[in-house]
């Protein structure tokens, strides 16, 4: 129940669904409200092996934090929608933001893209861009779950793990 109540405080949410199997926040895109995402989740994903907790907040940590640094640059007038779906066999996480949207394989300053040969490739393209170092989250996530999908438009993502 902490956790229900500890959603109802927090400034930068808006509540779409609490219950239990179902998390659904509107999150105003300001980064600083991206960890209390993971403590509205947590109590969500007990019972599983801590370390797949750890990496499954880690993989929607990154996956929120690029909706909204890219997908709503960080605008306080958009807002990002962010679920946690929990069934006995399956874990979904679902992040969707009003921006415009952008191409996986098109976003060169993410590690994803990078070629083999040269792992920190991209690195080189942020400084150019003035962005923060990073650009790791779509490889880390894929790592985390068993499947990554995004939209046609590049502004919602799926992550499904399975857990049998």
């Amino acid at each position: 129940m902490a956790a229900r109540n500890s959603i109802h405080k927090h400034p930068h949410f808006r509540i779409k669904s609490n219950r239990p199997g179902w998390v659904t926040l509107a999150v105003s895109p300001a980064l600083e409200s991206k960890d209390a995402i993971a403590e509205c989740f947590r109590p969500h994903l007990n019972g599983l092996p801590e370390d797949l907790v750890a990496n499954l907040l880690l993989a929607i940590d990154e996956l929120v934090a690029n909706a909204m640094e890219h997908g709503c640059g960080l605008d306080p007038n958009r807002w990002v929608d962010v679920s946690l779906i929990r069934t006995e066999r399956l874990i979904i996480m679902y992040v969707h933001d009003d921006g415009k949207g952008f191409s996986v394989g098109a976003a060169g300053h993410a590690a994803i893209n990078n070629p083999p040969d040269n792992p920190l490739l991209h690195t080189e393209l942020r400084s150019k861009l003035g962005l923060r170092p990073g650009g790791f989250g779509i490889m880390l996530a894929k790592k985390v779950a068993d499947e990554l999908l995004y939209n046609e438009h590049g502004n919602s993502v799926i992550l499904l793990k399975y857990l049998d």
